[in-house]
């Protein structure tokens, strides 16, 4: 396989995990950096200027929030939180409200962990663009913040634009309402089915010729949204779990 260029820096103090990390991205072209704890791993961010930081939450000394908090006043590095199953929603909202752009609950599934990494490169300064979506009708540049379609500029509202993005990154799988309202909205406001529907309802006027009819955001009842890509030939088959955070 040929190697990527990214430098995937995982902080955890489980040596375990950070062995499991370190054959899954070697094993998918990645290069690893591997730290036990949160001041070496901030030691290793400023030495080797990572693409990515994967980080574990329940670390001793300096948690896993406070390192998220001094990665944010420094770096714009997209980060991807690690919980355990006993972590509460609120801590892990607190660490997307720290900055992180993502997060997965251990034990994890390896090919949703590929997936998210990929997702989240995307966000990396040093992506050579923004563009997370284009085929002949529709764009959404995440740089610019634009989307055009038929060559108009739409205007959408910030958590419209979160909401798309979101769902774009998470294309052709569904994205739950739940994770959509964690995403989207911050937290002071506490989750409401309704929140996300009423603001997928205003998203699709803007964005489908025939919002009764869709053709880029379906619903899937009882469960969420996903968005369906119409560029295929562009998209690698095994990006189909990708995600990323949007920054609503």
């Amino acid at each position: 396989m040929m190697a990527n260029k990214e430098k995937v820096l995982v902080i955890d103090d489980s040596r375990e995990m950070l062995l499991v990390m370190k054959h899954l991205l070697l094993n998918n072209g990645y290069q690893p950096l591997l730290a036990e704890n949160g001041l070496t791993g901030l030691e290793m961010l400023k030495e080797h200027d990572p693409d990515l930081v994967v980080l574990d939450l329940s670390m001793p000394i300096v948690d896993g929030w406070q390192v998220c908090e001094r990665i944010r006043e420094k770096s714009a590095v997209p980060i991807i939180i690690l919980t355990a199953a006993h972590v509460t929603d609120e801590d892990t909202v607190r660490g997307l409200n720290l900055g992180a752009n993502d997060y997965v609950t251990k034990p994890f599934n390896q090919h949703v962990m590929i997936a998210r990494i990929r997702s989240a490169l995307r966000w990396s300064p040093k992506a050579p663009h923004g563009k997370i979506y284009k085929d002949d009708t529709l764009s959404i540049d995440v740089r610019k913040r634009e989307v055009i379609k038929d060559g108009e500029l739409l205007k959408l509202t910030k958590k419209e634009f979160a909401l798309l993005v979101a769902l774009v990154m998470d294309s052709p799988a569904v994205v739950d309402h739940e994770r959509l309202f964690t995403k989207v909205w911050d937290s002071s406001y506490t989750f409401d089915v309704n929140y996300v529907r009423i603001f997928v309802g205003h998203l699709r006027k803007k964005l489908e010729t025939d919002p009764a009819n869709p053709v880029y955001i379906h619903n899937e009842r009882g469960v969420g949204y996903r968005f369906e890509r119409l560029d295929a030939d562009s998209i690698p088959s095994d990006d189909a779990l990708e995600m990323a955070q949007a920054d609503s």
